[in-house]
């Protein structure tokens, strides 16, 4: 019986990842989650499946007092969106490295696999739109919260490379999600399609940052989740960018589609988000990754398209939007 740990594993990677893994052949799931950037509902997949402990707890406080060793770790647990990080300004990295620290060496002492989930963020202003993933990383002059997290997250990448020449049989692999989508994303953390959707729906004007012609490259979820599964039970410990270069589109042209996908009335506005969410707020550069090393290690997978991904989503949000 292989065990499996999931830190942050409530939340919206979390809940498709465990849908991925919970009917894996003996595994022993637990999760942890403070449930600070989510709830934990009837629909959640630790309500719905057998098999998985769910703790509810701040994560350093699980870690202190755990006794447990585990056989695979997910470490999903992280503050998240453009709106959800703004209130851990100052704390992000502190929280980011601390926790991700102690679960390195929670993975060493237990002999376990790690898989961290970092972001494309850590690519700062870099003008090459064709992303790989040993690319020099270009640090903005401007420090943001959202540099913060960013910055905080590369750093620990940095800090497992380095641990693993301190433990050579540290095993672990690195997910650099660009742009995730799919059910049960938080609007209220500043993802934008959800966001796009209930505007839409409410007849509300669909708003737009800046000028729309920034570029984001969406991912189902389900398809990054599908690939953590995967890796996890492969020999590979790499960096991998997970994403999907057939989704690019900019803003702008993703706020004219989800208007024709609901049929919609919003008009479309173009805003500096700033008045919306203060001075700290700071809107994302181009994000389009290179998947050759992933294609080449794993090879092609079935990737969801952006019109799919919205349509399967736009019944959920139409229902929530009307409680």
């Amino acid at each position: 019986m292989k065990k499996v740990l999931v830190t942050g594993g409530a939340g919206f990677i979390g809940r498709a990842l465990l849908r991925e893994i919970v009917s894996q052949p003996a595994r022993e799931i637990t999760v942890v989650d403070n449930l600070s950037s989510c709830t934990l509902d009837e629909d959640s997949p630790i309500n719905i499946y057998g098999g998985i402990k769910f703790i509810e707890s701040d994560l350093e406080d699980f870690l202190l007092s755990n006794k447990e060793s585990f056989d695979e770790i997910y470490h999903l647990a992280s503050p998240v969106g453009p709106v959800g990080v703004l209130k851990y300004k100052g704390r992000i990295a502190h929280t980011i490295i601390d926790h991700l620290y102690n679960v390195a060496m929670l993975a060493i002492n237990s002999n376990a696999k790690l898989c961290y989930v970092s972001t494309s963020e850590i690519y700062g202003q870099n003008p090459i739109f064709d992303q790989p993933e040993d690319i020099d990383k270009i640090v903005p002059s401007k420090y943001t919260v959202r540099l913060e997290y960013g910055i905080a997250k590369l750093t620990g990448e940095i800090m497992l490379a380095n641990l693993s020449k301190v433990y050579p049989n540290f095993k672990y692999f690195v997910i650099r999600p660009f742009n995730i989508v799919g059910p049960d994303q938080n609007a209220g953390l500043g993802f934008v399609i959800p966001r796009f959707i209930k505007q839409a729906l409410a007849g509300e004007p669909i708003t737009v940052y800046g000028d729309g012609t920034d570029k984001r490259t969406f991912t189902d979820v389900r398809d990054i989740t599908r690939l953590m599964a995967a890796i996890m039970d492969s020999n590979l410990c790499n960096t991998f960018n997970v994403g999907n270069p057939d989704n690019v589109i900019t803003i702008g042209e993703l706020a004219r589609l989800i208007k024709k996908m609901t049929d919609s009335s919003s008009e479309i506005q173009f805003i500096d988000p700033k008045v919306l969410w203060g001075k700290d707020f700071e809107e994302a550069w181009n994000k389009i990754p290179n998947i050759d090393r992933l294609k080449s290690l794993v090879g092609d997978w079935p990737k969801r398209k952006l019109v799919d991904t919205i349509d399967e989503i736009l019944p959920e949000e139409y229902f929530k939007a009307r409680k």
